[in-house]
């Protein structure tokens, strides 16, 4: 497009100077009269050559200079033609002009800067080096660096230097300096080498002088390739221009958290913006993302809660666990009688934000009611998830501000979150008294934060370790899986059982250890039987304890047989030949899936005659056992029967029947109605499950799990049953419109007596 510019006589072209930037670019410099410039303000400046504008990238500053005119810069490209005159046009007329004849005059880079006063300084050498940082042709040149150097240097001949503290995620440097007290606010950060002038990659952490010489004290995380000796830092300021040269690179320099750790007065704020710049460059740099995690981990921040009582209001975050999802849950609590409160709000380290204003599930807290001396019931407790967008890694650690409705804010802190997925898990579970555990409060706060953690938990499973005793079978009749953990004291009996029952010759023994701490214990104990009893044995040793399902489900994977018996390692069999009766009644007729047997406690009561389910007072689901607590000698629990279901503690099942049902699932925490939930995989292939009476075993009932404080300290149970009853409450209402019941006299009344005895259920 042709640029027709309209001159009146009356308006003279100023006449420019030039001075070359690098090898592609120039700056042009021309003067304004100050009163004409009020009387006919310069809209839009645009360069032209040959009557067409020229093309991106150009830019044009005006500064007033220190006589009352206005001095104009113009960066942009160097014509292809160096002979062709360049006009500036602004109001549709050309307003400068640059001719290249013979004897043009040539702009003195040091008279650049003259006649202008601080201000104009600093948006002048702003103005150079933010188009530079934005165009590549321009901030690789040296020609241009060496420009910028001289400008720099020109105004300060001797500059600073730098300190350098730590190294921080593989390839940054911690580096320290001061500027004076007068500087003001940094607004840019420029380094320049003698080939490239380079926008710093993270803004400065501002403090006060530590000496107490009432200067400005920075912290500068830094590429260890810019921190090269030689290399200038520009600090541009709301008040000035500081240049700092970089040192040599000093030897053995500590790392990030080593010097945290060494230095536990270091500012929460200078942690907080190394933090942040790590997580910003852990976007696209594993290093630095995996800095970030360290750093929570080794050198957190402080923990910090609102807790005086004398302040009307007060606040704790004493659990904040993100998950890899994004989601994010908080436990917590909040005395605020007075509704000062407006918000909470709650930052990661890589910038994600989440707001709070309203806290839906709130429950007493004891420990805050004495602290404030509250009266009656004061639910000042809470649980909540707030959803979110995945992170580039893992944060241990959140910052968060609880906003006043005054405009005020207490900042709060919360302890890192458990490194191990298990164990926050096990926290988040443990953060609230189970009798709050509502269904809802399942379905939007415990679920969505336990599943991932869980989830993000068995991801870490390695193979596990494999130990042989003696010659295993080929082709065993049936395959006994038996969980370890924690609980040893029944083994020798249930082992030497076995060892003196002709019927097991056949039986393949798979040991799954799901403690592994224990690993050398078991491994001495099973060899000293091995060599007791000749009994061949395979031990499978879990990397950590991964619960019930996992460990069965790594069982079946080892063992050969294509019957399969799962079995507790608390159930000791109550005489010899029991295993070949209740392999006959899995085998009395096709169709069925599988079969379990009577359990009994240690004082001869029923703990189970089948297994069936039930709806509580609210109408959540429950597994029930058939006349648990009942005598050993119970008519109705001496009947062979059809039933929901079987309890896992002894189910024999088929390999195939196993393998469709894809298994024990494995969402459930630790151990708890995974059995249930295989069963009605099992129903749902269209087979039968029978209990066997003619088979009887004792059962220490729970002894291994009572001894994980993952779940006894917290809502696992109660997460387990929502679980199970979200999946199959449709299922588990169908079975239960059936009749169960082999004759009249087994039917229960509507009080939950059958019509000779009370069935007492679990």
């Amino acid at each position: 497009m042709t640029v027709i510019a309209v001159l009146p006589n009356s308006v003279s072209i100023a006449p420019a100077q030039r001075l070359t930037l690098g090898s592609r670019f120039l700056l042009v410099s021309w003067t304004m009269d100050g009163m004409a410039d009020r009387a006919d303000p310069v809209g839009p400046i645009t360069p032209s050559v040959d009557g067409e504008p020229v093309r991106p990238p150009f830019t044009t500053l005006t500064i007033d200079t220190g006589w009352g005119g206005r001095r104009v810069l113009s960066i942009l490209p160097a014509p292809r033609d160096p002979r062709m005159p360049i006009h500036f046009i602004a109001n549709n007329r050309v307003i400068a002009e640059l001719r290249t004849e013979s004897g043009a005059a040539e702009l003195d880079p040091a008279g650049l800067l003259g006649s202008l006063d601080g201000a104009a300084r600093l948006r002048v050498l702003r103005f150079l080096f933010d188009f530079a940082c934005s165009t590549p042709a321009l901030r690789r040149d040296a020609a241009f660096a060496a420009l910028c150097r001289r400008l720099v240097l020109d105004r300060a001949a001797e500059p600073a230097m730098l300190t350098v503290r730590a190294t921080a995620g593989g390839e940054l440097l911690l580096c320290a300096g001061a500027l004076s007290g007068r500087f003001g606010p940094i607004s840019g950060l420029v380094v320049l080498s003698p080939n490239a002038v380079v926008r710093a990659p993270f803004d400065a952490c501002i403090g006060p002088d530590p000496a107490g010489k009432g200067r400005i004290a920075f912290d500068l995380l830094i590429d260890r390739g810019l921190c090269a000796s030689g290399n200038l830092l520009v600090v541009l300021g709301a008040n000035g221009v500081a240049c700092r040269r970089f040192p040599e690179q000093p030897v053995g320099l500590p790392t990030l958290t080593d010097r945290l750790n060494a230095r536990p007065d270091t500012p929460a704020n200078v942690r907080h913006y190394l933090l942040s710049c790590l997580a910003q460059r852990g976007r696209r740099d594993a290093s630095a993302a995996s800095a970030v995690s360290e750093l929570q981990a080794l050198a957190p921040l402080p923990r910090r809660q609102a807790a005086d009582a004398k302040r009307p209001i007060g606040a704790s975050l004493d659990l904040a666990v993100p998950t890899a999802d994004g989601g994010l849950f908080l436990a917590g609590w909040l005395h605020d009688p007075h509704a000062l409160a407006a918000e909470l709000v709650v930052s990661t380290p890589f910038g994600g934000e989440r707001r709070v204003e309203r806290f839906a599930y709130r429950f007493p807290r004891e420990d805050v009611a004495k602290l404030y001396g509250s009266t009656g019931i004061d639910r000042s407790g809470f649980v909540l998830h707030l959803p979110g967008t995945p992170e580039p890694a893992e944060a241990l650690q959140v910052t968060a501000e609880l906003r006043l409705a005054s405009g005020g804010a207490l900042r709060l802190v919360p302890p890192p979150r458990p490194r191990a997925h298990a164990d926050a898990r096990a926290a988040v579970l443990g953060s609230l008294p189970p009798r709050f555990a509502t269904p809802e409060l399942l379905e939007t706060v415990i679920g969505p934060a336990v599943a991932p953690l869980h989830a993000a938990h068995l991801a870490t499973r390695s193979e596990p370790e494999l130990v042989v005793y003696g010659e295993c079978k080929l082709r065993p009749a049936v395959s006994v899986i038996i969980p370890l953990y924690r609980t040893l004291e029944f083994l020798r009996f249930q082992i030497a059982c076995f060892a003196t029952d002709p019927a097991m010759a056949d039986a393949e023994l798979v040991f799954v250890l799901d403690s592994p701490e224990q690993r050398d214990e078991v491994v001495h104990l099973l060899r000293g039987f091995h060599g007791l009893y000749g009994l061949p044995m395979l031990l499978l040793v879990q990397s950590a304890n991964y619960g019930y399902s996992a460990a069965n489900n790594a069982g079946v994977a080892a063992a050969r047989g294509n019957r399969l018996l799962f079995l507790n390692s608390d159930v000791v069999p109550d005489r010899a030949g029991w295993l070949p009766h209740l392999v006959a009644a899995l085998e009395e007729r096709p169709g069925i899936g599988a079969v379990g047997p009577k359990l009994l406690f240690d004082d001869d009561s029923l703990q189970h005659a089948g297994l069936y389910f039930d709806r509580d007072l609210q109408g959540a689901w429950y597994n029930h056992h058939y006349f648990k607590g009942l005598p050993r000698d119970f008519a109705a629990a001496c009947r062979p029967r059809s039933v929901p279901g079987v309890t896992g503690a002894c189910l024999l099942t088929t390999r195939a029947a196993y393998t469709t049902a894809g298994g024990f699932c494995e969402d459930y925490i630790i151990g708890d109605f995974e059995d249930s939930d295989l069963c009605l995989r099992i129903r749902g292939q269209g087979l039968d499950i029978r209990y066997a009476p003619s088979v009887e075993l004792y059962h220490l009932e729970r002894r291994s799990i009572g001894r994980h404080q993952g779940y006894t300290r917290g809502v696992a149970s109660e997460y387990n049953r929502w679980l199970h009853g979200r999946r199959w409450a449709d299922r588990m209402d169908e079975l239960m419109a059936r009749d169960w019941y082999a004759d009249d006299e087994l039917r229960p009344s509507k009080t939950g007596r059958t019509r000779k005895t009370a069935q007492v259920t679990r």
